[in-house]
């Protein structure tokens, strides 16, 4: 029986400890986008992107989810998409890209140790990840979602 509480206890001690760097992240991420949107930031990076962005079908503010994504990591884009009104499509495409094009300078160079130089890693993965984009939202438009 005391291992089974031995372990029990063990877990809850790790999740919390994830919790808690989970929270450093997203919270402070989420804080600095909603100031952002207040002072009126956001909606000039959401217009200045939104051309590119539309064609992924996204709105031009998750921009600032993708480079955080691509050069932080999912948690800090986590806290730009809570703060995010987006649609089951948006979301979809979203985390496409997001979840093949995440961490980027880490990844890749992780992925040079197979002998696949960094540039072509790191183009090789953004292109995915717009492709795969392009095409889920095409999919999704074909499909009559939206």
């Amino acid at each position: 029986m005391t291992l089974i509480v031995e372990s029990i206890k063990k877990g809850l001690i790790k999740s919390l400890h994830l919790l808690w760097l989970l929270l450093k992240i997203i919270v402070p991420v989420s804080c600095l986008v909603t100031l952002l949107n207040h002072y009126g930031v956001m909606e000039s990076i959401a217009g200045f992107f939104s051309p590119a962005m539309a064609v992924f079908g996204l709105p031009g503010e998750s921009t600032i989810a993708l480079l955080l994504s691509f050069f932080v990591n999912f948690y800090a884009a986590i806290g730009v998409i809570t703060t995010m009104s987006l649609s089951p499509q948006q979301m979809t495409v979203l985390a496409v890209i997001i979840g093949i094009c995440h961490e980027l300078p880490i990844e890749t160079a992780v992925s040079s140790y197979t002998g696949l130089r960094i540039p072509t890693a790191a183009a090789l993965r953004i292109f995915t990840a717009l492709g795969a984009g392009l095409l889920i939202n095409l999919i999704y438009n074909l499909a009559g979602g939206g």
